[in-house]
């Protein structure tokens, strides 16, 4: 078993050493495209998979989360036993699958009945490094899957994008909570969009912190609109699973000179996005486009010349 391990991690490391050069215009845009940007826009891939030893409850809750991402998920089936997110050494592996499915975010599944029992950790990519993740220990008694629930996940659709609720001024004052509310807002958000109809949001993912700064519970909810004899609709909420209780373990944080480099914010996005946009009433907004000024290839434009005959007034 050792010997497999380290065989992965010299594989792994020669990939990373490894530099791609595009020998077509073809393969360039195809790096290009799956290179790291600026501003993402596109949903982030969540990369499933578990460790040497699992559970009942994990084998569900990671099922439960393949179906949350449907189609913004990389799953795989076989044990891991190389892959220890918060050990040094022990992340080569998973940067490594990271790479090769082009994954931003992760999910990894361990059990150990005594240190760490339905241990689950939540982490990002940066790069196709870790960037920050945060175990947590299911409690397997409180957990429920989606098929607990009956057909009430039937009427929300695949792939659509959650409300997300976070209860507790936990989330905002303890520093792991903070870092695990910011992980699942990135991992569960879907793609990034400017508008967003509300009759398209059919579920809800709401994630409360105790008073104790450890345990938090993770509910979600179907959403269903009714007839209330008013233009707002009366919105009703019936939970759909999956439901468990957890206890934070350990959180590893960004290292300050790689957060401040993912944090960083181009300058040429801002002044796109900038305009000087009026706002007139409540939905009504006016601004300007800038163009650029053309100074180059206007004396070469084949302009048409207007015939004489056209010029001439029509005789009485």
């Amino acid at each position: 078993m050792a010997d497999a391990d380290e065989n992965a991690q010299n594989i792994s490391h020669q990939h990373r050493l490894a530099v791609k050069a595009a020998k077509t215009n073809k393969g360039k845009r195809a790096i290009e495209k799956t290179a790291p940007k600026r501003k993402e826009v596109a949903a982030k891939t969540l990369l499933l998979l578990h460790g040497a030893l699992t559970s009942d409850v994990l084998k569900s809750l990671i099922n439960d989360l393949s179906q949350m991402k449907y189609g913004e998920n990389h799953r795989m089936n076989r044990k891991n036993p190389g892959i220890r997110p918060f050990e040094g050494g022990g992340e080569v592996s998973l940067e490594f699958f990271a790479e090769k499915s082009h994954s931003a975010c992760f999910a990894f599944a361990n059990h150990q009945k005594k240190k760490r029992p339905n241990a689950i950790t939540f982490g990002r990519f940066y790069n196709h490094k870790i960037y920050d993740c945060v175990e947590m220990m299911v409690n397997g008694e409180s957990f429920m899957s989606i098929n607990n629930f009956g057909s009430v996940a039937s009427s929300t659709t695949i792939g659509s994008k959650p409300c997300m609720m976070f209860l507790g001024d936990k989330f905002e004052t303890d520093a792991h909570l903070k870092q695990l509310k910011n992980v699942f807002t990135d991992i569960f958000r879907g793609r990034v969009v400017t508008r967003i109809n509300l009759k398209g949001i059919d579920r809800a993912i709401v994630v409360t912190a105790l008073e104790d700064g450890k345990t938090i519970l993770f509910r979600q909810f179907a959403i269903k609109y009714k007839k209330s004899g008013t233009r707002l609709p009366k919105v009703h909420l019936e939970e759909m699973g999956p439901r468990f209780d957890a206890i934070i373990g350990r959180v590893k944080l960004p290292p300050p000179d790689v957060e401040r480099e993912a944090m960083r914010v181009d300058k040429t996005l801002l002044k796109e996005e900038k305009s000087n946009a009026l706002s007139q009433g409540v939905s009504d907004k006016i601004g300007k486009i800038y163009v650029h000024k053309q100074t180059e290839g206007l004396d070469e434009i084949n302009r048409r010349k207007s015939l004489k005959g056209g010029l001439k007034k029509k005789e009485k």
